[in-house]
């Protein structure tokens, strides 16, 4: 089949094999039009490395030369969250799709900013939420929806690693290129939160615990909805179990709905909900997040799909994430520039 869909790779990141490569391996047709054509990493040797593990055919020297290059339309974007600002906008401005690791960007303002270049150049901007694109979130509201639970109205949610599991020589541990538990793992808590009652709750508390100065290796928010809904979510690096967890817990005046690990179900994701007549448990959709995650992107670029976690989506994340931070005392990430 003919190549519709040429993607550059912007950094050779670890994250990179699950969230593209992995996927366009197996085979599925629905990626059938779609091939990584460009690599390029701030080291030469570990670009070169990592395409002849992945089976990129180019290697470049710079980033740049990765959004400039004549076989790419689109670039995954997997640098540390305080360069994405600065390499979106670049990508954008050279005409090219972005699928940009998540969180988007540093902060909201930088946030509003990509979101508004992608806008005047008429290209996607899509936030790598892969959980976001698989079924397990249709099947969950669908048991929101159906009454089971009741009123729905408080839910938990966490995401915590074990301490040392990111040790602290790891880019999440440096506040000046926008790292954090939030940032790296609370985004997605958040986004469960924002997801399940509305895009723009209030922060009424935060706290975290500053392990190094200006690093949250834990922190922990309460959030409030209009209507009296409310959420607490949680996030950590320093987590005092040998094991970490995933879990968003929704409570309602009828039952509970726990899912655990809605972030990655392909990794031992469950689902079960609790009610006055028992405990009953559901089969989770066992494929990857980030598969789905690329079809959508792919159809997002070539047949004007909706990117589900793009524009408003990506800012209003960044803004919960600033004034959780704020809340905490430590303020949202700062920008490079």
């Amino acid at each position: 089949m003919t190549t519709r869909l040429r993607l550059g790779l912007v950094s050779a990141a670890r994250i990179t094999p699950p969230a593209i490569i992995e996927p366009l391996a197996t085979g599925d047709d629905r990626l059938a039009d779609v091939a990584v054509n460009v690599l390029g990493a701030r080291d030469r040797a570990r670009a070169e490395d990592a395409a002849t593990r992945w089976g990129v055919p180019t290697v470049v020297d710079a980033y740049d030369d990765v959004w400039t290059h004549p076989d790419v339309d689109a670039v995954y974007i997997a640098t540390p969250a305080g360069y994405h600002h600065e390499h979106t906008l670049a990508a954008l401005a050279a005409g090219r799709h972005v699928l940009c690791e998540k969180p988007i960007a540093s902060n909201a303002i930088e946030a509003a900013e990509m979101v508004e270049a992608a806008r005047d150049a008429n290209r996607v901007l899509m936030e790598a939420f892969h959980w976001r694109h698989h079924p397990l979130v249709a099947q969950m509201r669908r048991i929101i929806d159906s009454g089971e639970l009741g009123d729905v109205h408080h839910a938990e949610a966490r995401f915590v690693l074990p301490e040392g599991h990111i040790p602290r020589t790891d880019i999440r541990w440096d506040h000046s290129i926008g790292g954090g538990s939030l940032m790296d793992l609370g985004c997605y808590p958040v986004q469960w939160v924002r997801w399940l009652f509305g895009p723009e709750p209030a922060v009424t508390r935060a706290e975290a615990t500053e392990s190094i100065p200006g690093i949250d290796g834990r922190i922990t928010a309460d959030l409030a909805w209009p209507g009296g809904r409310t959420a607490r979510v949680e996030s950590s690096m320093i987590g005092p179990d040998a094991e970490g967890d995933s879990r968003l817990v929704v409570h309602g005046s009828a039952g509970t709905m726990t899912v655990r690990n809605p972030l990655a179900p392909q990794f031992g994701g469950a689902l079960s909900v609790s009610t006055a007549d028992g405990e009953r448990s559901e089969d989770v959709d066992p494929s990857a997040t980030y598969l789905h995650q690329l079809v959508r992107f792919r159809a997002a670029v070539l047949e004007g799909a909706d990117p589900i976690t793009h524009g408003d989506d990506s800012v209003k994340t960044m803004q919960v994430i600033d004034e959780i931070y704020t809340r905490a005392g430590l303020g949202p990430r700062p920008s490079r520039r």
